[in-house]
């Protein structure tokens, strides 16, 4: 096929958030012809063009968005707002989509994208496979139960604002495509899913593997990009909640909360044995040295993709039953994790991992293997070209009846 692929991110580098669709293009690659068009952000380097170059026929970017107001800064977690947050790259991509859509050359789509959702109507001539990815709407409803009143006042206008938008989504796709069977349930609410697949994210498995055969020391790590709500608010509910209790049994244990962009509040939270890392180059070393991972997420959607780079690394893993929930196979089996809820709870599945790692458990073989079972990226690739076939059908079958 000639695909015309259309995200709201440039999908490199690997820690831009995008790595989903920095996986599938290079696994569409090989036997397709794609065409990348891309909203850009502030902090887009033209270099990283170079690397989607092997994986792209063409590769066309649009921005950055200018500015930083408040207004903007709202619209673009509000993710649909696209008139307000980017409007100049949006119709650019627009404009251009419609102009690759009528030159007749393309065979299909994938978008992705609620920011970008105005571009769908320059798509009307071409099948369309909507990658939803997450339920978006789940994560911010879930929000509102947390935050100030000034912030459950935007989270309530993010979620009106997003909800609208994924009905959009839904409706104009040929064929929908979801990170996780849980996503797809809470977006299609019961409606038929005949016209949906699961693509979730997968794991390079060369590249999150362990060197060491011994698990470390007292360590415990949480990683993700800090500014997210969800990981924000789990990490402070380590450090605040979890991590106390913890260390009245296992006093020398240590936290690290690791990924770029941490709050104010998360910064001025951290304590002795505590550290935020902000950005690194690599958060292997982080999880070679660890002895749990913990994910203590109360509100979120999506994949975790968190969760497995850690499991792949064989680190043992306590979870929420969200996170949990974020990495049940397709099949629907669960994954080889301790689920707690409760502070005292967490802490304690926390602790019996320490305690196990001092005395000295392996690492979590199960885990590993539970990811090369279900998780790489060249089996989500084969399910996006089903999906591509899937909305070329259904579009054809559409023109029949009209």
């Amino acid at each position: 096929m000639e695909i015309l692929y259309i995200t709201n991110g440039f999908p490199f580098p690997l820690t831009s958030g995008y790595l989903r669709h920095y996986h599938l293009l290079r696994g569409l690659a090989p036997r397709h012809k794609v065409t990348l068009l891309s909203v850009v952000g502030s902090g887009f380097d033209p270099d990283h063009r170079a690397g989607l170059d092997p994986y792209a026929n063409a590769i066309h970017t649009f921005g950055p968005a200018a500015g930083d107001s408040t207004l903007v800064k709202l619209a673009r977690r509000a993710e649909g707002l696209a008139h307000t947050a980017a409007s100049g790259p949006v119709d650019a991509l627009r404009s251009t989509a419609a102009t690759l859509v009528a030159s007749g050359r393309f065979d299909a789509a994938v978008f992705s994208g609620k920011r970008t959702f105005p571009v769908l109507d320059a798509l009307g001539a071409l099948p369309v496979v909507v990658d939803l990815c997450d339920a978006t709407s789940s994560r911010v409803r879930g929000g509102l139960r947390f935050g100030t009143l000034t912030q459950r006042a935007g989270r309530l206008f993010e979620l009106v604002e997003v909800r609208r938008i994924e009905r959009s989504l839904i409706r104009r796709g040929d064929h929908l495509v979801f990170a996780s069977g849980r996503d797809r349930d809470l977006l299609m609410m019961g409606a038929d899913q005949s016209r949906t697949t699961v693509v979730s994210n997968g794991v390079d498995l060369e590249i999150w593997t362990r060197n060491s055969m011994v698990l470390g020391g007292s360590a415990v790590v949480f990683s993700g990009k800090m500014d997210y709500p969800p990981n924000e608010h789990a990490a402070l509910h380590l450090i605040e909640a979890v991590m106390p209790i913890v260390r009245r049994s296992v006093p020398d244990a240590e936290l690290f909360i690791v990924g770029r962009d941490p709050t104010p509040r998360l910064v001025a939270a951290a304590r002795s044995g505590t550290t935020v890392t902000g950005y690194v180059d690599d958060v292997r070393p982080y999880l070679e040295r660890a002895s749990v991972f913990a994910a203590p997420l109360h509100f979120g959607a999506g994949i975790q993709n968190k969760v497995l780079e850690a499991m792949a690394m064989a680190v043992p893993v306590v979870a929420s039953s969200l996170a949990a929930e974020g990495v049940r196979a397709g099949d629907g089996s669960e994954a080889p994790v301790a689920v707690a809820e409760e502070p005292a709870a967490f802490a304690a599945e926390v602790v019996a991992r320490l305690v196990a790692a001092g005395e000295g458990a392996a690492p979590d073989r199960a885990g590993r293997v539970f990811v090369e079972r279900n998780f790489t990226w060249a089996e989500n690739t084969q399910r996006l070209e089903g999906a591509l076939e899937a909305a070329q059908s259904a579009w054809a079958a559409r023109r029949r009846v009209g």
